[in-house]
């Protein structure tokens, strides 16, 4: 027991510094990385693919279209003889653009009449009408008895055509035009003009078979010779017609037909 006398020992003194600290180094950070051992590179990371391969985008699938029914697809001139012949005759007589096909269309002008534009003379030329411009009996067998019923039936008009151009190929093969065929002929542009058989043809149902063979001799025995200005504009609707029909595929129809009459004549 310590008595109350006795001293008491010193305690430390209130105001005591705190012992200091060691000083702080600040390169502790070079010699650290000193001391460590030298990083090694991870392996690489495999390149992130796409959830989904992605392939080259597919072609756009056709729209299919609708079937059709074999009387709205067949044309009154597919399936006879010079189908697209037939076509290319219309084409160029601009009646194709026109409402049926060009079947109902009358040419006010001209008189021309329906899908190949068959002026009078035409008409008198295969037999169908007389002098007078009577439809005559084989009209009549084959339902025509006016311009009105000639119009409404494209059936007829093909006929027609048939005997046209049948009796085109007898008179060109007549005056010896259709001996040119195969041959080459220099243009009024001084261009060569391939002359085919269809060519012939349908510069014949333009023009008519007599200027035809007039302009074939010219090109042929006597190109340097002058051509009078209605001749030339006629020339040159010839070289049109055996130009623009020079690919187009023809057989011919030549054979006795009971629908052909005497002389010539173009179509339009």
């Amino acid at each position: 027991m310590t008595s109350p006398t006795a001293p008491r020992p010193a305690g430390p003194p209130a105001s005591a510094a705190p012992p200091a600290r060691a000083p702080k180094h600040r390169d502790f950070k070079p010699a650290l990385a000193r001391a460590q051992p030298p990083a090694t590179p991870s392996p690489a990371r495999p390149a992130l693919q796409p959830a989904i391969a992605r392939a080259p985008a597919p072609a756009a699938t056709p729209v299919v279209a609708r079937p059709v029914t074999q009387d709205a697809a067949l044309r009154p001139w597919d399936g006879l003889r010079n189908a697209e012949f037939r076509q290319r005759i219309a084409e160029a007589e601009r009646s194709a653009e026109h409402a049926e096909d060009g079947y109902g269309l009358r040419n006010p002008s001209s008189g021309a009449l329906g899908r190949y534009q068959f002026v009078p003379v035409a008409l008198r030329d295969i037999g169908w009408t007389d002098a007078e411009g009577r439809w005559t009996d084989i009209a009549t067998a084959q339902g025509v008895t006016d311009e009105a019923s000639f119009l409404a039936s494209p059936a007829v008009q093909e006929a027609a055509l048939s005997a046209f151009l049948a009796r085109q190929e007898v008179i060109l093969e007549r005056l010896g035009t259709l001996g040119a065929a195969g041959t080459t002929v220099t243009g009024l542009d001084g261009a060569p003009i391939p002359i085919t058989e269809g060519g012939l043809v349908a510069a014949a149902h333009r023009r008519g078979p007599g200027m035809l063979a007039r302009y074939i001799a010219h090109r042929t025995e006597t190109p340097d010779a002058p051509v009078p200005p209605a001749q030339r504009a006629a020339f040159a609707s010839i070289e049109a017609r055996l130009r623009g029909f020079a690919e187009v595929a023809y057989a011919s129809d030549r054979r006795g037909n009971g629908a052909t009459g005497g002389g010539g004549g173009p179509a339009a």
